[in-house]
């Protein structure tokens, strides 16, 4: 339902309930909001999306639209509150942008510092008495770059829903602690990377980044901190302003040679899609936050396993055996010989002798073209995909109960049923992005969770009714049957 608002004098519409600080966004309003992501919600840490409201000043990020508001956003009360909300803020992160590898036009506090024209830190700075925690492979944090705005906490916890980050706020220094303070490598940290997404500033950054995303990243820490220090010695003569012009023109001198290209993971079926950030050949990071199957999710594999990218385990040439051995050969040597043996082997034996298997990490042009090449070319078709083999069980159950033999819903009907019924599938392992949208509507929204398995893995620990099945125990099936009729919420148990 659509409604009428007035935001600093301007009217506009917006959606009955949704959250100011998006209707302020999409109205084309410039509002300050570091704690506020649109996919994890209303956090309520930092207080930068102070508005004015009726007269009082509210939190634009937990406030719900209705129909007549009239809001100030840069009104001279609510800029002041926001202003100091940022302040508490900077006291917990070095500013250092024109030497910092995150520096690529995306980081909130960097963008949040420009927006609100912040020339000098109210507050100064306040090291934290802790290390950098770089024990995990594939990102490190930062506690003297953290603002503690909690949103990886959040992610973690909620969209996650590993829940192994939190903040003990009434520790003296807080940070963000793993497994309530151990490192990240010796906790239970799945390095899903939602955390690294949805980071700030950088505090938590892809180890890929580091070094090598800036001009000067790469230099000596000797040397950066050299250059840290001078950034930092004439802050109080140049103010803020100078330093970010600095930090946007390097910015700029990096977009000639960072590109973006975005791209459909090919671990699962789920379709999570990013952005693939590379300079030259080497992988910078991977950002899924506009992805419509994924938004800010990912797995581990999905988010960190490309290494085998520019692995030097990697053929780079043809080889082709002769005896026991294997040669170097050319591409046109090596395809002129393909081309020949099959060519000889449908002579000899037709084309029936010869059969092409398309990997399910291909694309569907690729496989396409490959079921092309055997129908059109070789004349066969034996033709045939490994997908076909793990997912034929599905098929025919999918086909037998729903009539269809693939996905009958969305992703979102997935989020917003009331029951979900997991049979002889890891979830957790196979299509981890699925199942952290059943593991949130699972804690959050109350939903059911009923597990057919013969592993007690994570999916089966987590549900309401977990059911180890035996060949022909029907017995089971009629108490789960039962559940269902009653409409009640069945026990957590253990069948053995």
């Amino acid at each position: 339902m659509t409604v009428r608002l007035t935001i600093d004098g301007a009217p506009c519409d917006a959606r009955l309930g949704e959250s100011l600080v998006d209707a302020i966004t999409r109205a084309g309003g410039a509002i300050p909001h570091v704690c506020y992501h649109p996919q994890l919600g209303a956090i309520q840490t930092c207080d930068t999306c102070m508005v004015e409201l009726n007269g009082e000043l509210v939190r634009a990020c937990a406030t719900a639209v209705v129909d007549g508001m009239t809001v100030g956003a840069a009104s001279a009360r609510a800029r002041a509150a926001q202003v100091e909300a940022f302040d508490r803020i900077l006291s917990n992160h070095l500013l250092y942008c024109t030497v910092c590898d995150n520096n690529n036009g995306n980081c909130t506090v960097h963008n949040t510092t420009k927006l609100l024209a912040i020339e000098h830190q109210r507050i100064p700075f306040q090291s934290k008495p802790y290390q950098v925690d770089d024990s995990n492979p594939f990102y490190r944090y930062d506690p003297d770059q953290c603002v503690l705005c909690g949103r990886c906490v959040e992610a973690c916890q909620n969209v996650e829903v590993n829940e192994t980050l939190s903040i003990n706020w009434e520790d003296p220094n807080p940070r963000v602690l793993w497994d309530g303070g151990s490192t990240i490598q010796e906790s239970s940290c799945v390095s899903c990377g939602h955390c690294v997404t949805v980071c700030p500033c950088n505090a938590l950054m892809e180890k890929s980044m580091l070094g090598h995303a800036g001009f000067f990243t790469s230099l000596k820490k000797s040397t950066l901190k050299g250059m840290i220090d001078v950034v930092k010695g004439i802050e109080p003569e140049t103010g803020y302003g100078t330093i970010l012009q600095v930090s946007e023109a390097e910015h700029a001198m990096r977009e000639h040679r960072i590109r973006r290209t975005k791209t459909v993971c090919t671990y699962c079926g789920v379709g999570c899609s990013f952005d693939i950030w590379t300079k030259d050949r080497h992988i910078l990071k991977v950002a899924p936050e506009h992805g419509p199957a994924n938004g800010i999710s990912t797995c581990v594999k999905g988010k960190f396993g490309w290494d085998f990218v520019n692995s030097t385990d990697r053929l780079t040439t043809p080889l082709i055996r002769e005896g026991a051995v294997f040669r170097a050969a050319s591409w046109d040597e090596a395809l002129s010989l393909v081309a020949s043996r099959l060519a000889s082997i449908k002579t000899e034996s037709g084309g029936d002798a010869i059969g092409f298997i398309s990997s399910s990490k291909c694309t569907n042009e690729e496989s396409y073209l490959m079921q092309k090449l055997a129908r059109a070319v070789i004349g066969t078709n034996n033709v045939d995909n490994c997908s076909r083999y793990c997912q034929a069980p599905a098929t025919m159950g999918l086909f037998r109960t729903v009539g269809y033999g693939g996905d009958s819903g969305s992703i979102t009907d997935v989020e917003q049923a009331d029951l979900i019924l997991i049979i002889g599938s890891n979830t957790a392992e196979s299509h981890p992005v699925i199942a952290t949208r059943v593991k949130s509507s699972h804690k959050r929204d109350g939903q059911k969770l009923i597990v057919f398995d013969l592993r007690e893995h994570e999916m089966a620990r987590r549900a309401d009714l977990f059911l180890h099945p035996q060949s022909g125990n029907r017995p089971l099936l009629a108490e789960c049957n039962h559940a269902l009729s009653a409409g009640q919420r069945p026990r957590t148990r253990r069948v053995p």
